[in-house]
């Protein structure tokens, strides 16, 4: 564009120099030439958008858990509209304050509940609510590489803990979440206390504040009123992102979020 604009300029000169000669030598009019050039762009926004739900949840699942208590609950994410980089935020709060759990027993006694199967959602799953588990099944079904600790490996990393703020952690998710596809990932696909749990593991679980007796017994002094696992997604564009470290490291600061 700007060479042809240049070229035309060029041949106006010309022309304007051939008709002022004529001008002196017959008196006519002088015409003036003029260029002219106009672009004209339209800009639209780009949107994206994202939903988290957990249908295989239901009310009242996380009451009255046991040892030998399995549930399915599936942090479901799915890419509504556009393109961005997408990450979980998990918060463990006491279930009576709200507020975030700091203890680092109990934090690690949560996480140890989460499982995810690679068979979710199949007719024949791996964890069954109908099913008990001891440590040693969960592990073992880990070992075959048909459940995954924590959260689904495959289409997540852990990115980090807040720092100071213990009960706060991040998943990131691995690839472009992408709404054409469209993108839907589960970060974990169940609850399971397992059945050998001890007295004690319990009441550190359930917040309960306690004193082991000289014969062994646990007593609770104060009853605990449970935990609540609190999941948010949340996603940036992807569009003029380099790459997903920068990417991540902007939607950590418009969150105002130092990773430990």
């Amino acid at each position: 564009m700007k060479e042809f604009f240049a070229n035309k300029k060029a041949l106006s000169i010309t022309v304007l120099t051939v008709a002022l000669v004529a001008a002196l030598a017959y008196g006519s009019t002088l015409a003036f030439f003029t260029d002219y050039d106009e672009v004209e762009n339209v800009f639209t926004m780009g949107n994206i958008k994202i939903g988290i739900d957990e249908p295989g949840w239901e009310d009242g699942d996380g009451l009255d858990l046991v040892p030998g208590s399995v549930r399915v609950k599936d942090p479901t994410v799915t890419a509504l509209e556009g393109k961005s980089y997408m990450r979980v935020r998990m918060e463990l709060v006491d279930g009576a304050t709200g507020a975030l759990i700091t203890d680092s027993a109990r934090i690690n006694l949560i996480l140890d509940t989460l499982f995810f199967d690679k068979a979710y959602g199949s007719t024949t799953p791996n964890i069954s609510v109908k099913d008990v588990y001891s440590t040693a099944d969960l592990n073992a079904l880990v070992s075959a590489g048909k459940i995954y600790a924590e959260y689904n490996l495959d289409e997540f990393v852990f990115a980090g803990i807040e720092a100071g703020k213990p009960g706060v952690r991040y998943y990131n998710y691995k690839e472009i979440f992408d709404a054409d596809i469209p993108d839907v990932v589960v970060l974990f696909s169940n609850v399971v206390i397992p059945k050998d749990w001890s007295n004690e593991e319990i009441c550190i679980l359930h917040g309960s504040v306690y004193t082991v007796l000289p014969n062994g017994t646990v007593e609770v002094t104060t009853p605990g009123s449970g935990y609540k696992i609190v999941l948010k997604a949340e996603a940036i564009q992807a569009a003029e992102m380099p790459d997903a470290k920068t990417a991540f490291a902007a939607l950590n600061e418009a969150t105002g979020v130092t990773l430990a």
